[in-house]
């Protein structure tokens, strides 16, 4: 099962990091793996990297690209993929500080069709992977 992380980086950082994403990772993975009494400057480096997601705007935008596809199926926040023939069992979760993606498969549907914009970095802690999404899917 892999678990994708995928955040919204600031337009800024993005022109900074986007030949460079190994550092930008790091950070996100140091954050990650913070513990509670550094919770006030990992919110404050937070702050700096991300910038918020617009939950409804981005439901109905996956609800849209994924309606005609008979294996899919959301719940408010929640979007699904089931099938059995490729097989492929994904769950997407839209937050408004990330989207949670988990998944059986390494090229998840619900990635692969997501929205197209330069700024969406994905990682996976636990296999030590992210690439930046636009990049992903060319």
């Amino acid at each position: 099962m892999r678990t994708f992380y995928i955040f919204k980086i600031k337009k800024e950082l993005t022109i900074l990091t986007k030949e460079t994403p190994y550092n930008l990772y790091r950070t996100i993975e140091n954050l990650y793996y913070q513990d509670n009494d550094t919770m006030g400057v990992s919110f404050k480096i937070y702050n700096d990297l991300f910038d918020l997601f617009d939950k409804d705007y981005i439901n109905k935008r996956i609800d849209n690209l994924f309606k005609s596809n008979r294996y899919y199926s959301s719940e408010g926040d929640i979007h699904k993929i089931t099938n059995k023939y490729r097989p492929e069992n994904s769950t997407l979760k839209v937050y408004k500080s990330h989207i949670l993606l988990k998944s059986d498969v390494i090229n998840p549907t619900l990635l692969v069709n997501y929205l197209m914009t330069d700024n969406l970095f994905v990682c996976d802690f636990k296999n030590k992977d992210y690439f930046w999404l636009n990049e992903f899917v060319r």
